[in-house]
This record gives structure tokens, C-alpha cells and sequence, in this order.
């Protein structure tokens, strides 16, 4: 097979990179602590501990009806629309949000229909089981995984895969186009 950065999988992170949630996190993890009577230290940490258990269910939802709500009033990310309409590899979401949530902000925004697949809660505990998910699909060398988490990114490089992108000033992608241009000796 030809190596065309058409053969590439570019996996984005949801909150962070193509929008950002109007979501008061600390709050909202004050509130689910309340609501579960346990102390939640890290929500993404309770839902890769819990996962498939009561405690995580109502965690689900209970976030969920948050993300559901923020995503009506949460912008696109112009500079991420720009990169995920032009790139003519496979493209996926790899969130640790609510996967109906997600799939609601992209049909808002007429988007769905460019993603192979929206991966998110409940369907997996972490942002490993999701790399390792698009990994088993197209290999280590030919996921270009972009995220605003420094944990996500060592994740990703941890996993072996060539691509790991650190996006630290949202909206700003250009050196994810500089990178993407790179791997394809042109601009696509």
C-alpha cells in the first residue's frame, strides 16, 4: 500500500481541541461528589476506575446531562474545522466525554459524517483503550493522535505511536498542519 497521508488516522480529543466545553469542571466534580457521596478527585480517573460498575453509571449520566446542556452553547473551533474538512485520511474522536454529547455537537455543527467514529463514554474507560482501539485498526505508525492533556500525550507516546501532538494553545493548530505536511511532502 502506498504511504499517502490519505492512509493516516487523525484522532482528535474532543474538549480542548474542537471545542471547548462551557463547563465549570471543578464545580461540576464538587456536585458529583455530592451527588455520589464519595470525594472525586479526578472525574476522567473515577470513570477509568469505575468503568462498567453502578458508581460509574450514575457518574455517566450524571456528567452526561452537563455535557449534553454545554454542547448547545460550546463553539467550533474554526481552525480545527479548517484541518478535519481538508485532511483526506480517516478521522476519529477520542474523548473521555459522553459519546452522545459529542455526537450531538457534531451534528450542530453538520460534521458528523466526516468522522469514522466518535469514541468516547460509555464505551470506554480511558484515552489508552481508545489508541489502542484506532492502533488495532491502522497501526502505530499511521495515527496522528492531537490532544491538549500532557498525560494523553504520554499516553500516546507510551503506545508507541509515531505522531503524538500537543496542542497547547486553543484554537491554534498550525503546527498540526505543519506536522501534517511533513508526513505528506505536500499540502494535500
Amino acid at each position: 500500500m502506498e504511504d499517502t497521508i490519505a492512509n493516516y488516522a487523525l484522532v482528535l480529543d474532543f474538549d480542548g481541541v474542537i471545542t471547548r466545553l462551557n463547563i465549570d469542571w471543578r464545580k461540576l466534580r464538587e456536585e458529583l461528589s455530592r451527588y455520589l457521596g464519595i470525594r472525586v478527585v479526578s472525574i476522567n480517573k473515577l470513570f477509568e476506575e469505575t468503568h462498567g460498575t453502578q458508581t460509574f453509571w450514575l457518574a455517566h449520566e450524571f456528567v452526561e446531562r452537563q455535557e449534553l446542556e454545554a454542547v448547545k452553547t460550546s463553539e467550533l473551533n474554526n481552525e480545527i474545522k479548517k484541518l478535519i474538512t481538508t485532511f483526506p485520511g480517516t478521522k476519529y474522536i477520542a474523548t473521555l466525554q459522553s459519546e452522545k454529547a459529542v455526537i450531538k455537537f457534531l451534528e450542530r455543527h453538520e460534521l458528523l459524517s466526516i468522522f469514522r467514529e466518535v469514541l468516547g463514554r460509555p464505551r470506554f474507560a480511558s484515552k489508552e483503550q481508545e489508541l489502542k482501539y484506532v492502533v488495532n485498526i491502522v497501526g502505530t505508525n499511521r495515527v496522528i493522535f492531537v490532544d491538549d492533556s500532557r498525560q494523553n500525550i504520554e499516553t500516546c507516546e507510551r503506545l508507541g505511536i509515531k505522531y503524538c501532538i500537543h496542542v497547547r494553545n486553543y484554537p491554534e493548530v498550525k503546527h498540526v498542519i505543519k506536522l501534517l505536511k511533513e508526513i505528506s511532502h505536500t499540502y494535500w
